[in-house]
């Protein structure tokens, strides 16, 4: 793990980083807004055991809550600018204008347990009675058409308000002296032989020309690089990641998972890819219902009226689309092709549905969802297309990846396909650590 190559960065005198065998220095100060840090805590003492979270996530986000609850001294780093993971909204014209708004992730939560506890405040009931359905077709993708449809349960679902975002926000701030760090990369760098401590750096890189097309702030280039040792290390993001790292722009790290956790992780684990689509109407068309779970369709696996949703703008309004995973397999799809190609079926399922052909789109923009939870550790299998099968739970007992000298894994793959599977294996890897921290006095750094 000392030797992985670095990210591409621009390198300063004076920014903490030291060439020489003994590893990196500890960095200069930042300022909060340099450092990409919320302010949401004071820093605890020196005599506590301390946690590095990579990931702010549901899993991430539970591993801090119980950590912090128990006292231990705790930092979050998450790669991108807002917490949540797949609980994600997307305004397209930044967050102060909620005019154009898109779930990108999860659609729908159906919490259960502690999970349901810590949402009070921040979720609201969703779909309506009724006007949550399941609508049959028959055919492929190039011919099709719907058979049938039927109400779907919408007892104890609901969605974040005023967004799904705003849900890892409410966690996080739930979290007793934790310190975060958003929009930053993190790496493990190793375990320091003289202290047993975890050294983590963590940075924003450079990024690629796409991700300047939709963050074109990111041009001034890489952030300062800051350094930390941690007793302990949780990595609480796909597995996927976790085994190979990422090879992506700003977001590019390398793999730092130990040997012993990537022994029992390698090959238990799967994940896929689907399509998403962003459109937008600039008028309310007369939907019969606010989410549709599709099935038969060769293309399309969800359609939801993300402006039907609580607390949102209404106009325009904004569809959220999946595709299935064999439409999203089926060929190499350029961003362009699926824009013209999942609109259309888009737009004949809305003439079938509203028995007209719907007026032309004031917004449109595809994306891909890569991380589709597939195969998890427990053997659960999934039922249905994402997002359906992230409504489940598994009602057993994860095993927590957790290595005694010092780091974990975690994140919905440990036991099933949903939000709460996802914050219930955070809950139980913390537990697994305070565990350890219980018999030995301190976890394995300290």
């Amino acid at each position: 793990m000392d030797g992985a190559p670095h990210p591409k960065r621009r390198w300063q005198r004076g920014n903490g980083y030291a060439s020489s065998a003994g590893g990196p220095a500890e960095s200069k100060e930042e300022t909060p807004e340099r450092a990409g840090q919320l302010t949401l805590s004071t820093t605890p003492g020196p005599s506590r055991s301390s946690v590095c979270v990579i990931g702010g996530g549901p899993s991430g986000l539970a591993c801090c809550r119980t950590l912090c609850d128990a006292g231990l001294q705790v930092v979050l780093i998450q790669e991108s600018r807002g917490l949540g993971g797949k609980l994600c909204t997307k305004f397209v014209n930044g967050k102060e204008d909620p005019t154009l708004h898109f779930d990108m992730g999860v659609q729908v939560l159906k919490p259960r347990g502690r999970f349901a506890e810590e949402l009070e405040g921040v979720v609201k009931p969703w779909p309506r009675v009724g006007r949550f359905k399941r609508i049959r077709c028959t055919g492929d993708w190039r011919r099709w058409s719907i058979q049938g449809s039927e109400d779907l349960p919408t007892t104890d679902l609901v969605v974040g308000t005023p967004s799904m975002s705003a849900i890892g926000r409410h966690l996080a701030e739930r979290c007793r002296s934790l310190e975060v760090h958003v929009d930053r990369t993190a790496q493990v760098q190793g375990r320091r032989k003289m202290t047993g401590q975890w050294s983590v750096m963590w940075s924003r890189a450079e990024a690629n020309a796409g991700q300047l097309r939709y963050r074109p702030e990111l041009a001034e280039g890489a952030s300062e690089v800051s350094y930390r040792n941690f007793d302990a290390v949780v990595l609480a993001f796909e597995a996927n990641k976790v085994l190979h790292g990422c090879k992506s722009g700003y977001k590019m790290v390398p793999s730092s998972v130990s040997p012993a956790l990537r022994e029992r992780l390698s090959g238990r684990t799967k994940t896929s890819q689907v399509w998403n689509l962003m459109v937008a109407f600039d008028r309310e068309l007369p939907m019969p219902w606010d989410a549709a779970a599709i099935t038969g369709h060769g293309s399309l696996a969800w359609v939801a009226v993300d402006s039907s949703k609580p607390d949102r703008q209404r106009v325009p309004q904004c569809f959220m689309i999946f595709s299935t995973k064999e439409w999203a397999n089926w060929k190499q799809w350029s961003k362009k092709e699926v824009e013209r190609v999942l609109l259309y079926d888009f737009m004949s399922f809305l003439s079938d549905t509203l028995g007209s052909w719907p007026p032309e789109p004031c917004f449109l923009l595809s994306g891909r969802w890569g991380n589709n939870t597939e195969a998890v550790l427990t053997g659960e299998v999934p039922e249905g297309d994402f997002p359906m099968r992230s409504l489940g739970h598994y009602e057993g007992v994860g095993s927590p990846l957790w290595d005694k000298d010092g780091m974990g894994a975690t994140g919905d793959w440990a036991r099933g396909f949903s939000v709460n599977d996802a914050y219930s294996a955070g809950v139980e890897l913390a537990e697994k650590m305070l565990e350890d921290l219980g018999e030995g006095g301190r976890l394995a750094g300290g």
